[in-house]
């Protein structure tokens, strides 16, 4: 009985290698049940909590304990995490403990884990004033065919003390791979190195003023190929998630360089996935992505020599990220929510984003993407399904709203940006469906004014948005 006890015990605290589908993956059904806000409480010394709001920017890792929804896991490590939703909140105009933190609960107990999850983010939803960019987005890739991250809400609290409503994200590495890919390939995230060191109070401002400058130092983010050496393409090796082995690396380079001479594509990719990946990505207008100018929040996944893609942070999604869209968009609403689903690059030539180029060049796979997207839309955004939980999330999470210390937004602004995300969602799909029916051309610059989806009156702004180097009026 003692032996039973202890192996039902451990089944919620390490990984269960040999059995996907056991309790080992649990935590999708625990903490990321989306019926109910959960309840986190975060316990760490005082002096470290303390050395943690005097100095956020080091992402420090303190030992704490960890209570979720009644049940502690000790000795894990808590740290702010982030890069625009911690440097805007540090060195920000208004005063502000609201950062994003996460959670490793294997880094100092070996094999710990909560039900399988190794890491969990606490995402603080800044320039989010739907509270759910992030829920919504992931849910279209999962409409669309494409695993995502699982997120869910908790009310956190920091020895005790209330700290406001966030969001509970999935970090995407073994965890991640046990429950949505049950395979044991290489997580790859794709982004740029930034010497943060140089992020001070006063480039902060700087940036405020003038907007964040374009991507520089590029090593493979783009997937351009520049030579076999592995080191060109560091973006992406040096930022594996999983543990990845010499011949993993070189499937990288290889897959890249048959990229650049669209030759046996399907040999390297999984297309198929890739496709779907960018029919549900442009339809959610992100360019804090691979499509726009900042070339960041991409994940790919590599297992028997083939890629695919998935998504990671859509906090700035909907339009959401001006200065890098153009804020001539902003005056004109209609002009980004029907852009054209075939020309989805802004400030992006497609030479330099050359997964995204294969799509557009190769017919069958140009036509596939327009199934995908079709199939999206008869499947999923035309039946309102989208609208009826956004109602449901927005009516559960108001109350918590009401009452969040540290909120970056009024219950009002809450209640006014939800109603302009299905604003939004409406008129995406009605642009898109006009597209794929021959009624609009798919191409931007070939679109004529009069057969674009109406988007009178709307306000990207409401949605929560990254508002810096905005020209004076």
């Amino acid at each position: 009985m003692c032996l039973v006890l202890v192996c039902c015990f451990c089944a919620g605290q390490a990984d269960s290698a040999d059995d996907p589908d056991s309790a080992g993956i649990a935590y999708a059904d625990k903490l990321f049940d989306q019926s109910y806000v959960h309840r986190i409480d975060i316990r760490l010394a005082d002096e470290d909590w303390a050395d943690l709001l005097s100095d956020p920017i080091s992402k420090t890792k303190y030992i704490a304990d960890i209570d979720i929804d009644g049940e502690t896991f000790g000795d894990v490590t808590f740290s702010t995490k982030g890069f625009s939703s911690l440097y805007f909140v540090a060195y920000g105009e208004e005063e502000s403990a609201r950062y994003s933190f996460k959670v490793n609960f294997g880094k100092q107990v070996k094999g710990q884990t909560y039900y399988g999850l190794d890491k969990l983010n606490l995402n603080n939803l800044f320039c989010d004033s739907t509270f759910m960019k992030d829920l919504v987005s992931y849910r279209l890739f999962r409409d669309a065919g494409v695993e995502s991250p699982l997120v869910s809400y908790v009310w956190l609290t920091v020895n005790g003390t209330d700290h406001g409503l966030y969001m509970a994200v999935e970090d995407v590495d073994k965890g991640f791979r046990k429950r949505a890919l049950r395979g044991k390939g290489v997580i790859y995230g794709v982004e740029r190195k930034i010497d943060t060191s140089s992020y001070t109070r006063e480039s902060m401002d700087w940036i405020r003023k003038n907007g964040f400058p374009p991507a520089t130092d590029i090593h493979g983010a783009d997937l351009v190929y520049t030579g076999d050496e592995q080191s060109n393409y560091s973006d992406i090796l040096d930022n594996a998630r999983t543990k990845a082995k010499p011949e993993d690396d070189q499937t990288v380079v290889s897959a890249i360089k048959a990229l650049s001479r669209e030759e046996n594509i399907d040999d390297f990719f999984e297309m198929d996935q890739i496709i779907r990946f960018f029919a549900a990505h442009n339809y959610l207008l992100n360019y804090d992505s691979y499509t726009g100018s900042q070339l960041s929040n991409l994940i790919l996944y590599e297992e028997n020599g083939k890629l695919s893609a998935f998504p990671w942070d859509y906090n700035l999604a909907f339009g959401t990220f001006p200065s890098v869209i153009g804020y001539e968009y902003w005056e004109d609403p209609a002009r980004l929510l029907n852009l054209g689903i075939d020309t989805p690059l802004i400030n992006a030539e497609e030479e330099s984003r050359p997964l995204w180029k294969v799509i557009r060049n190769h017919p069958e796979y140009l036509a596939a993407y327009h199934e995908s997207l079709n199939e999206l839309l008869s499947d999923h955004l035309l039946s309102g399904e989208y609208e009826a939980e956004i109602d449901r999330i927005s009516g559960m999470l108001l109350p918590w709203i009401e009452k969040d210390p540290t909120a970056f937004c009024t219950a009002e602004e809450f209640r006014k940006a939800c109603e302009t995300l299905k604003a939004f969602l409406a008129c995406r799909t009605e642009s898109i469906w006009r597209q794929l029916t021959g009624k609009l051309s798919a191409v931007s610059e070939e679109q004529e004014k009069q057969a674009m989806a109406d988007a009178s009156g709307f306000d990207f702004q409401s949605l929560g948005a990254l508002v810096v180097g905005k020209p004076e009026e």
